[in-house]
């Protein structure tokens, strides 16, 4: 009984909810590197998937339509090595809170070009149908979006304050 009153006494505050998430979040970019760099050279790993991968931005066409070509080489070999060491360098920054603005943005970005890279709907649906789909990357943008969000709100009001505490100084004589 004791332990149900400490859990339902538990107060999380918003701060602590961001920070979870950020942490959470940077983690998961950067696991998500070292996976890539892990299966980097495997039959259909990461590096064979973006240099022969046909880029389709939704679902399976008709046969006759087999998406557009590869990334040029001169643009896939570079994203395939450099983008998992962004995600591993960019998800431990966010993770532990450097440049959370500019972390996130980046981690944004990066998820982004995974999406146009990889299709926005490749499994031709919006509903789990046991192929990856989109519904993951938007969630992870909007979440980072509000991360980026609330550090920039509260840098704002801990000036504000700061401000205020300052000007009180210079009324008083």
């Amino acid at each position: 009984m004791n332990t149900l009153n400490n859990l339902l006494n538990f107060k999380i505050s918003l701060k602590k909810a961001v920070t979870l998430n950020r942490i959470t979040v940077g983690l998961f970019f950067f696991l998500s590197g070292i996976g890539n760099y892990f299966n980097f050279n495997v039959e259909n790993g990461f590096y064979h998937t973006v240099i022969t991968q046909r880029l389709q931005l939704w679902g399976p066409f008709p046969e006759w339509w087999q998406g557009t070509p590869p990334l040029p080489a001169f643009i896939a070999v570079p994203y395939a090595w450099f983008l998992p060491l962004a995600e591993i360098v960019f998800g431990i920054l966010f993770a532990l809170g450097f440049w959370v603005r500019w972390t996130g943005l980046i981690l944004i970005l990066i998820t982004f070009s995974i999406t146009i890279a990889f299709g926005i709907i490749p499994g031709g649906s919006l509903f789990a149908n046991g192929v990856e789909s989109f519904n993951k990357n938007i969630f992870f943008m909007t979440l980072i979006w509000m991360i980026i969000a609330y550090e920039v709100d509260t840098k704002k009001a801990r000036m504000r304050r700061t401000m205020e505490r300052l000007n009180q100084l210079e009324v008083k004589p």
